[in-house]
């Protein structure tokens, strides 16, 4: 067989069995080992998985990965999640629409102390959804949204999505995450700009709710949660003055959210054990898929897969923005099936040396292929914040992913707006780096 005829079965094996449901991670491995084999025979197999996944994996930038994972799985357990969202609640639930407001809210401030869009969403759907549902909310309309904002997590630093981006890309970890900040912010706005609009043309989504809280109950709404608002905004202060490395916040964060837990009788010994075999199971399942990626890599290496790319794009005669383009529908196409980890590890061992030698900033592609894959966390039939919040609401999948839709229109819009003004992702970095 031809290389490329190597190439295509190798990464058509690695689709099947993702799609017939095999883990992220063992579908890499099985498609990397058999891609290996048919490409140089057996003989490198088991030099290559007794060192690559170790070596691949053995890395201090990626080790904030597993210490983000826990800080918010103590924060977590001491539900200062829940204060978070009650600040918010107490600040916008007066407005028409104002509990959507306050997810939003709510959103940005677990995005900010989590990086995991499913465990945003899981946290925001047991929490605001009771409220939504108390106040006769249309709960097409409230699953919806909570789906939707859990995906803040993606971008908003700190992102296990950029952190990894950067682990496998080898570019700049503190970069990527000073990016994410602005296309952040623009998404949380972008999404209350969709919930004003929804709400002023269909007036039952969100009827008026409660009343205005005083401003006593205000300030012990931000009383109760203080100390988890001060290690947030200490984390973003350390993190973009430099005081401290973007690996290093994530063990300062663990460790600040122990203590804080503890100090305020928030956590016991039960609570903390809960929290770090939680935190153990996402990171096992995060980095052996990262670890088993390094051997999809090999094969590729071996098989020269990127350089045929590589020729065929410059033999083709595509302008840079068509190939942008391109690689951009095929990121949307793969987030109908896989989830974004997968995503990332399936397309960047090609598709990065491609963008970077055309001329393309490697973070501002990290932020472009990072909120690519964040759409496919919501759109059928993957859609696994949609599963995610349908499981804690007990909504049908089907009528969230109906509800959906206005939301999706708002994220290709935002990613339109990221394609078009890179500096919206390159000045910050470059304000606070230089």
């Amino acid at each position: 067989m031809t290389a490329l005829a190597i190439a295509a079965f190798g990464f058509g094996l690695l689709i099947f069995l993702l799609i017939i449901g095999v883990p992220v991670a063992f579908s890499i491995l099985m498609a990397g080992v058999v891609g290996i084999w048919m490409t140089v025979g057996s003989g490198p197999i088991a030099g290559v998985l007794a060192h690559t996944p170790y070596e691949h994996v053995a890395s201090f930038t990626l080790s904030s990965v597993p210490l983000f994972i826990l800080m918010a799985e103590l924060l977590s357990a001491g539900r200062f999640t829940a204060d978070l969202f009650n600040i918010s609640h107490r600040f916008l639930g007066h407005l028409r629409g104002g509990i959507s407001y306050a997810t939003v809210a709510g959103g940005v401030l677990l995005a900010a102390m989590s990086g995991s869009s499913t465990a945003a969403a899981s946290t925001l759907a047991s929490v605001a959804f009771p409220e939504m549902r108390r106040y006769n909310y249309d709960p097409r309309f409230s699953a919806a949204l909570l789906s939707i904002v859990g995906t803040l997590a993606i971008m908003i630093p700190p992102s296990i999505g950029l952190i990894l981006y950067g682990v496998f890309t080898e570019s700049s970890v503190g970069r990527l995450l000073l990016a994410g900040f602005i296309p952040g912010a623009l998404t949380a706005f972008g999404f209350a700009l969709t919930i004003y609009i929804l709400v002023r043309r269909n007036p039952d989504y969100a009827p008026e709710t409660a009343m205005r809280a005083t401003p006593r109950e205000r300030w012990q709404a931000v009383g109760a949660a203080w100390p988890v608002i001060l290690l947030l905004v200490g984390m973003v202060f350390a993190l973009y003055s430099g005081i401290i490395t973007a690996t290093e916040v994530g063990a300062v964060g663990a460790l600040a959210a122990l203590v804080i837990g503890l100090l305020m009788g928030r956590v016991g010994f039960a609570g903390i054990w809960a929290a770090a075999t939680r935190a153990a199971r996402a990171s096992a399942m995060i980095l052996t898929i990262v670890g088993f990626s390094a051997v999809i890599g090999v094969f590729m290496a071996l098989n020269g897969t990127t350089n045929m790319l590589l020729n065929a794009i410059a033999d083709s005669g595509l302008p840079n923005w068509a190939v942008l383009g391109l690689v951009l529908l095929l990121l949307l196409a793969l987030g109908f099936f896989l989830d974004q980890l997968a995503i990332l590890i399936l397309t960047l061992p090609v598709v990065f040396p491609l963008m970077t030698q055309l001329g393309y900033d490697p973070i501002w592609l990290g932020v472009i292929f990072v909120k690519t894959a964040e759409i496919g966390l919501i759109t059928p039939p993957m859609g696994m914040n949609v599963f995610v919040v349908a499981g804690v609401t007990r909504m049908p999948v089907t009528e969230v992913f109906k509800g959906i839709w206005p939301f999706v229109v708002t994220e290709l819009i935002i990613l339109a707006l990221l394609v078009m003004l890179p500096q919206l992702a390159l000045w910050f970095p470059a304000f606070i780096y230089g």
